[in-house]
């Protein structure tokens, strides 16, 4: 069987990386093996992070890597959509990445590894989002004023702490 999908093939090395990493760490020496199989687990976790926050997150990723490499774009309905949608839409969206997460890993603590490391990416983006948004063109824009505090992302966040 093949998986078409990034993401489901993501899902199936990691749990395939994981389990042999189970069964290879029943010895206390540590070996080259253990640490190889690690690192391409930690690998696959950080592409999969990447690939399950863009479609909640997506439009507010390709924005601040364009402004960080320096592309100036001054579109302010661009910047309004963004900034509405992730005030409207990030509880929804980081209740989605939660279920998705426990539904594609059924260790609990790799999955809470994965879900921490995708909720802190997202606060990590939009962190950056709200910095490019206060330096020009963009910090005289009116809907600088809707911004989500980060905090308030960050308290809902931490109601996912331990979901596992």
């Amino acid at each position: 069987a093949e998986f078409p999908a990034r993401k489901d093939q993501l899902v199936f090395l990691i749990n395939n990386y994981d389990l042999m990493l189970s069964v290879m760490q029943v010895r206390p020496e540590p070996s080259k093996e253990v640490a190889g199989v690690q690192e391409l687990l930690n690998k696959r976790i950080n592409e999969f992070v990447d690939e399950i926050l863009l479609p909640y997150f997506g439009g507010m990723i390709n924005f601040v890597k364009d402004a960080e490499q320096g592309e100036q774009r001054t579109r302010e309905g661009e910047v309004v959509m963004l900034v509405r949608g992730f005030a409207q839409d990030y509880r929804k969206s980081i209740d989605a990445i939660n279920g998705e997460v426990m539904k594609c890993f059924t260790n609990f603590n790799n999955g809470t590894v994965i879900l921490q490391s995708a909720l802190t990416k997202m606060i990590q983006y939009y962190n950056r989002f709200q910095k490019i948004l206060g330096q020009a063109p963009y910090k005289t824009m009116p809907v600088r004023a809707e911004l989500v505090n980060v905090h308030h992302v960050m308290v809902e966040v931490k109601k996912y702490r331990n979901q596992f």
